[in-house]
C-alpha cells in the first residue's frame, strides 16, 4: 500500500493533511524532538506544537523524556480503534439528545421571517440536502415524478431517505409518466408499498420535465438533465396550497385514465381457442 492511499485513509479518521504528515514521520523514523520534525517536514516550530497538541489530544503521538529536552514518538496504530470508539459513543449521545434539540429549535421564535421565501441548491450536495429537506414533512409529500430519487443523488442515498421516510411514516403520493406504477424494482427498503402511491397520467396530458415535490408550506423543484443539478425551493403558504390543488386536480385525472385503462382491457375481445 502506498503513502498517499495510507494518507487518505488516515484522513477518514480525522486527522487533516498535515498531522498525517507528522504522524507518519515519527511512524517511520522513530523518537524525534518538535526540531527535527519542524525541519523534516518544513512546518514552522510555532505551528508544529498545535499539531502536536492535537495528535497527542487522539492519542496518536506520546511524549517522552530523553536527556533534557522533550522528545516525541508514534503510538500503537491500535490506538486509531479508540478514536473510533470515541466517535461511536459520541454519536450515540447525538442521536439521544437530537428529539429534545429538535423540539426546543423548532420552538425558537425566528425574527424577520419572510411570508414568501426562495433558495437555491447546487450540485449532487444540493439536490441531497433538498431530498432530506422533504422529510420534514408532517404527513405526506406530493411528487409530480420525473424518473426516480436513484438518478438524483445514486441509489445508496436514496435509499437512505426512504428508509427515513418510512421510519417517520411519511407516504410519497405521486404523479408521474411512467407506466411501471406497482413495481418496486428501484428499491429494497421494507413497507415500501405501504407508505408510496402512485398513478400514471399519460404525457399528452401532463408533460413532466423536472422533479417536483409539494410538502408543508413548501414547493420544491429539482433538476438534473444534462448534467445541469440545480434546485430551489419556495415556501409560502397560500402559493403552496393553490399547488396542492393542482396536484389532486391531476391525481384525480390520472384515476379517470387508469379506469379507462381497465374498461378498455375489459372489451377487448378474446381469442378463440
Amino acid at each position: 500500500m502506498n503513502k498517499q492511499i495510507i494518507s487518505t485513509q488516515l484522513q477518514q479518521f480525522g486527522l487533516d493533511e498535515v498531522e498525517v504528515q507528522i504522524y507518519l514521520n515519527l511512524l517511520e523514523g522513530g523518537i524525534k524532538t518538535p526540531l527535527d520534525l519542524s525541519r523534516e517536514t518544513n512546518i514552522n516550530r510555532s505551528r508544529i506544537y498545535r499539531y502536536l497538541d492535537r495528535l497527542k489530544s487522539k492519542k496518536l503521538i506520546e511524549e517522552i523524556n530523553k536527556g533534557r529536552g522533550l522528545s516525541l514518538k508514534a503510538s500503537s496504530p491500535d490506538n486509531l480503534h479508540l478514536l473510533i470508539l470515541e466517535k461511536e459513543q459520541q454519536l450515540r449521545f447525538q442521536k439521544e439528545c437530537l428529539p429534545d434539540l429538535l423540539k426546543e429549535l423548532a420552538a425558537t421564535p425566528i425574527k424577520g421571517r419572510s411570508g414568501f421565501e426562495i433558495k437555491h441548491y447546487h450540485g449532487t450536495e444540493g439536490l441531497k440536502q433538498m431530498l432530506w429537506n422533504h422529510l420534514a414533512a408532517k404527513k405526506e409529500i406530493l411528487v409530480f415524478g420525473y424518473e426516480n430519487r436513484n438518478n438524483i443523488a445514486g441509489k445508496a442515498f436514496a435509499e437512505t431517505i426512504r428508509f427515513e421516510q418510512v421510519a417517520r411514516r411519511i407516504t410519497k403520493i405521486e404523479v408521474e409518466n411512467a407506466t411501471d406504477q406497482g413495481d418496486y424494482w428501484y428499491t429494497a427498503v421494507p413497507n415500501w408499498g405501504k407508505y408510496y402511491r402512485s398513478r400514471y397520467i399519460p404525457t399528452r396530458v401532463l408533460n413532466i420535465k423536472q422533479y417536483q415535490v409539494i410538502f408543508n408550506n413548501t414547493i420544491s423543484i429539482l433538476n438534473w438533465a444534462d448534467g445541469n443539478k440545480v434546485g430551489v425551493e419556495i415556501t409560502n403558504a397560500s402559493f403552496a396550497e393553490m399547488y396542492k390543488q393542482i396536484f389532486w386536480k391531476f391525481w384525480d385525472i390520472a384515476k379517470e385514465y387508469i379506469e379507462e385503462g381497465k374498461r378498455l382491457e375489459k372489451e377487448k375481445p378474446t381469442k378463440k381457442k
